[in-house]
C-alpha cells in the first residue's frame, strides 16, 4: 500500500512539474511562429511590423526596401511580411500573431479595409500603435494613414490623360486588381467621376477584375479587345494590370489603336515604353513609401505630435491633408514617359 501511494505521489508530482513547465512556455504559434521572431514584450526594443498587401511582387518588394534602409538609420526592428496572395484573412493572421509578440507600432496595407476593425481595436487596448499606408481602412480606428498622393489628384490625372490620347471621345475600359482595395477604388471612383464630368463623349464599357496577376490581366483585356472591338482605351490601376494590358493590345496588333495609362512599376513597364505600346504611366517612389511609414511610426511610438509643414528627419516636410488630419501624403505622382523613364531608377 505505501509503494502504491509513493509511487502515485511521484507520478503525481512528475505530471505536475511537467504541466507547470509547459505553462512558462510560448505557445506553438509563437514558438514557431513564421511571422518573425522579435517579440517586444521580453526585450523592451522598438519594433515595427509592417504588412504589405502581399510579398514578392515589385512594388512591395521595394517598399520593403525603404522600409529596411529607414529601420536601420532610426535603430528599430522592422518585421516585413505577408502573405503571397492579396488576402484579408490571411493578413488579419500577421496582424493578430504580431499583437500577441507586443510590437510597438503595426503598419497594414488592407486588402480588405472592413475586416480590420477588430485587430486595430485589440492593438490599440495594448498600446500598439497602428497606421495604414499604401490602402487606408478609414473607419477601422488606425492611429494615421500613409498615402503616397493625393487620391483626387491620381484619379482625375489618370483620366485626364487618357482622354486627351482618345481625343476625348469613345470606349474606354477599366482593369483592377480588385474591388476590395481602397486605394485603388477610391482612384478609379475619381476617374470616373472625372469622366460624366468633364468628358460626355467617353463611355465606360467595362470594368475587368484582374486579382493583382499579370498574366490573368492579360488574358482578361485579350477577351475585352475581342467583346469591344470599337475600344479606344484602358486605365489600368496596379502595377501588374498595366503590363498586362499592354501584353494584350500589343499581341492583338493594336498599338496606337487603344490607349493605356495607369500605375505601375518603371522596371515592368520600360520597354512597353520605348516600343511605343504605351505613352504614359504614373507612379511614386515606393521606396520612399517604405521609408516614411516607417518613420513615421517611429515618431508616433515615441509620442510625438504631427503637424502639416514639420520637418522630418530623413524625409523633409510633411504634408497633412487639408481633408483628415490623421492622413500624411507623401508625394505628387510622377508621370512616367518614353523621355524620362531612364532618369528614375527605383530598382523595381
Amino acid at each position: 500500500m505505501q509503494s502504491t501511494l509513493r509511487w502515485f505521489f511521484l507520478s503525481s508530482t512528475l505530471f505536475l512539474s511537467i504541466l507547470l513547465d509547459g505553462c512558462g512556455e510560448k505557445g506553438p504559434s509563437e514558438q514557431q511562429s513564421p511571422l518573425g521572431n522579435a517579440v517586444n514584450k521580453s526585450g523592451g526594443k522598438t519594433v515595427i511590423a509592417m504588412l504589405p498587401k502581399l510579398i514578392n511582387i515589385d512594388y512591395f518588394d521595394a517598399c520593403k526596401r525603404g522600409a529596411t534602409k529607414a529601420a536601420e538609420e532610426l535603430g528599430v526592428t522592422l518585421i516585413y511580411d505577408g502573405p503571397t496572395e492579396p488576402s484579408g484573412s490571411e493578413q488579419n493572421k500577421f496582424i493578430d500573431t504580431w499583437i500577441r509578440q507586443g510590437v510597438s507600432a503595426i503598419c497594414i496595407a488592407p486588402n480588405q479595409p472592413k475586416t480590420i476593425r477588430r485587430f486595430v481595436e485589440k492593438a490599440q487596448a495594448q498600446g500598439i500603435k497602428v497606421l495604414t499606408w499604401d490602402s487606408d481602412a478609414p473607419e477601422s480606428g488606425r492611429d494615421l494613414f500613409v498615402n503616397q498622393v493625393d487620391e483626387k489628384v491620381l484619379g482625375e490625372t489618370l483620366m485626364d490623360d487618357l482622354a486627351q490620347q482618345m481625343g476625348e471621345e469613345g470606349e474606354w475600359a477599366i482593369a483592377i486588381a480588385s474591388l476590395d482595395a481602397a486605394n485603388l477604388n477610391t482612384w478609379r471612383r475619381f476617374a470616373e467621376a472625372r469622366a460624366k464630368e468633364k468628358y460626355p463623349k467617353l463611355k465606360l464599357v467595362a470594368t475587368e477584375v484582374t486579382k493583382e496577376d499579370e498574366n490573368f490581366a492579360r488574358q482578361k483585356i485579350e477577351t475585352l479587345l475581342n467583346a469591344y472591338p470599337n475600344l479606344k482605351g484602358i486605365i489600368a490601376f496596379d502595377s501588374n494590370s498595366v503590363p498586362g494590358a499592354s501584353e494584350a493590345v500589343k499581341r492583338a496588333g493594336k498599338v496606337g489603336k487603344v490607349a493605356i495609362t495607369g500605375n505601375s512599376t518603371p522596371g515592368k513597364m520600360r520597354s512597353y515604353i520605348k516600343d511605343g505600346v504605351l505613352q504614359s504611366f504614373y507612379l511614386w517612389d515606393p521606396r520612399a513609401l517604405g521609408a516614411l511609414t516607417v518613420r513615421l511610426a517611429k515618431l508616433m511610438i515615441d509620442g510625438q505630435k504631427l503637424n502639416d509643414g514639420m520637418e522630418l528627419p530623413g524625409h523633409g516636410k510633411i504634408v497633412v491633408s487639408k481633408q483628415d488630419a490623421k492622413t500624411v501624403i507623401m508625394a505628387d505622382p510622377i508621370r512616367f514617359t518614353k523621355e524620362n523613364i531612364d532618369k528614375y531608377d527605383f530598382g523595381i
